[in-house]
């Protein structure tokens, strides 16, 4: 069973019907979904951007001292910044399209409850969320929302006691990697983006951490970079997913398959393969067998 554990729901981009088609084209049974964080945000397929992204990810890997300015960079005055254009940033992510999806199709689609701390009555609103069939944990953005990773503490403290996992886009805050481990021990964490900003350092951290975990989603990534998670962390900590359907090029064409190739690359014997593909998270959420 392979599952996407971590996609967003945006249908001004991409449809849920597309989603399915590519999810079967692929022999992805199952995704779990996220509430949009911005608008609605399609790339330029040019020589320019492939450079600037190549620059960005050499520069994190290898001068985070210069890398993780250009990273914060994206982000400001609750607007993200790509490539010359501005998008929106939705300060309350919208968990009534996830939950309506899974209504919509209850056999093909998770949900994340999506969380931003700043905002009131956080924890009330998640534990409705959370009660509801399909929702498999909670989504946290530090980067964007601008927050430091404290202001999660009482959201961790749920999701540790519910016993659910947190998946994080974690901002450059120092160390900000070590804090929910460090603090909420049996909480089970997974660092969206391979762990991005931190990726080496993470990677050296979490492989002693048996609560935390990477997903192999976004553009933010190459295949080079998954490869380099999975030989640093090993199989067992890294999660198949794509976070589509950003970085697509026009409306309703994604290509479900590109992150899919990434992991069939790997020169690892197939039962990791398949560990990375779906029995990792199917293990973590406790639902899928």
């Amino acid at each position: 069973m392979i599952v996407d554990c971590h996609f967003h729901i945006d249908e001004t981009m991409l449809t849920l019907e597309k989603m399915i088609e590519g999810m079967d084209q692929n022999y992805v049974t199952k995704t779990a979904l996220i509430a949009p964080m911005n608008e609605t945000m399609f790339e330029v397929d040019s020589t320019f951007q492939y450079y600037v992204q190549n620059l960005f990810r050499s520069l994190i890997l290898h001068v985070p001292p210069l890398g993780f300015p250009i990273y914060n960079g994206l982000v400001r005055d609750g607007f993200f910044n790509l490539y010359g254009q501005s998008y929106k940033i939705f300060a309350k992510p919208d968990n009534d399209l996830v939950a309506a999806a899974i209504r919509r199709y209850p056999e093909r689609f998770l949900g994340w409850a999506a969380v931003n701390p700043t905002i009131p009555e956080t924890v009330e609103e998640l534990e409705y969320y959370l009660n509801q069939k399909g929702f498999i944990g909670v989504k946290a953005h530090p980067f964007m929302h601008q927050y430091s990773i404290r202001t999660l503490d009482p959201v961790a403290a749920m999701c540790e006691a519910k016993g659910i996992p947190m998946m994080i886009h974690l901002s450059s805050e120092k160390n900000s990697f070590k804090y929910l481990p460090e603090h909420y021990p049996k909480l089970k964490v997974i660092y969206a983006h391979a762990g991005l900003p931190f990726w080496r350092k993470l990677w050296k951290y979490a492989i002693n951490q048996p609560n935390v975990y990477v997903d192999t989603s976004s553009d933010y990534l190459t295949p080079s970079i998954v490869q380099k998670a999975v030989e640093a962390l090993g199989y067992r900590k890294v999660l198949y997913g794509c976070d589509g359907p950003y970085g697509m090029k026009q409306y309703n064409q994604y290509d479900y398959g590109e992150k899919r190739r990434w992991i069939d690359s790997l020169q690892i014997p197939e039962h990791q393969k398949e560990g990375i593909l779906g029995k990792n998270f199917g293990e973590l959420i406790s639902i899928i067998q």
